[in-house]
């Protein structure tokens, strides 16, 4: 026990040198905190659709998703993901749905956090996948070497 805490310590110091010690701009509401909202308001009778949208966003707790990405994306992609399985309709006319909740122009940040969390679920060759597609592209302007579309990531393939 005293070995594990003491890893856990010296992880928990890399962390916050690494974040520079601001933490300010973790986000203080939850995913979850926006479900059941948002499935009242567009009407989604099945019950069903609600308990896996919950399931998706506790699934995304396991990766970084919520210092990267507001939480009403994440809840929205939750949404998203539990009315696919469940083939439910949603409306995207005048236009799409997720618009009312986080605006416009946010499709490619639905997209990797989909990426993202489909990824952490599924069971089948789960590193590559999670190598691949659970990896949440930089946000810096200039590219980082680390992100899938650069050149070591063409070599691996």
């Amino acid at each position: 026990f005293l070995e594990w805490r003491d890893v856990l310590f010296q992880m928990e110091s890399v962390i916050l040198k690494t974040l520079g010690f601001t933490l300010h701009w973790i986000p203080d509401s939850h995913p979850h905190k926006f479900i059941l909202y948002f499935i009242r308001v567009l009407e989604i009778e099945k019950k069903e659709v609600a308990q896996d949208a919950w399931n998706y966003c506790n699934d995304s707790c396991r990766i970084d998703l919520c210092v990267r990405y507001e939480p009403e994306v994440i809840a929205c992609t939750a949404i998203l993901l539990a009315c696919s399985d469940h083939n439910v309709e949603l409306p995207h006319i005048p236009r799409p749905w997720w618009e009312t909740f986080i605006g416009s122009s946010r499709n490619m940040d639905l997209s990797n956090v989909s990426n993202a969390i489909l990824a952490v679920v599924d069971e089948k060759d789960l590193d590559n996948r999670r190598a691949k597609y659970a990896f949440v592209p930089s946000l810096l302007e200039e590219p980082s070497f680390n992100d899938p579309d650069s050149y070591i990531w063409s070599v691996a393939d």
